[in-house]
């Protein structure tokens, strides 16, 4: 069984549009993979700061985003929600992305999500992006022209 990753949130399509258009912006990885599987627990560890940060923004944070588990048939499929309010036991948001199976949700659906479907999250602090534990554990798999166009649309690496 395999798991779809899903890399990009709304706030950064248009920016990584060039870099995207014509591609398939999907990576997966088995559902049981020891990386994933720690990344995700980081992120879930993580969650109650997160929550803080999206309740209070500190200055120059922005575009908060959580990957969130959707059940597909035969798996699984994972979607960024942006846009994000906080509720007692989760958040409200607008799905960042179109799935590619069929989760009965469409880019900009309102999403209600729990916690316990999240599986991780992510904030640009001054166009640099915080959290996204899974994206930097797909960094590793991806071809390298991929992994370097992420890193830069993410401000993990300088534009060449």
């Amino acid at each position: 069984m395999r798991i779809i990753w899903l890399l990009l949130l709304i706030p950064v399509a248009m920016v990584a549009r060039a870099f995207w258009f014509g591609r398939r912006n999907v990576m997966t990885l088995p559902e049981d993979h020891p990386e994933m599987a720690n990344a995700i627990r980081g992120a879930r560890e993580t969650l109650a700061e997160f929550r803080r940060l999206v309740a209070s923004p500190e200055q120059g944070m922005k575009h908060f985003g959580v990957k969130v588990r959707f059940g597909v048939e035969g798996g699984c499929e994972h979607c960024w929600v942006n846009e994000l309010e906080v509720r007692d036991s989760g958040f409200v948001g607008k799905l960042g992305n179109q799935p590619n199976g069929n989760i009965g949700l469409q880019l900009g659906s309102t999403v209600n999500v729990e916690d316990s479907a999240i599986t991780d999250w992510s904030y640009s602090r001054d166009g640099v992006y915080q959290g996204h534990f899974t994206t930097k554990v797909l960094l590793a798999h991806m071809p390298t022209r991929m992994r370097r166009e992420v890193e830069t649309v993410y401000g993990w690496r300088k534009a060449a």
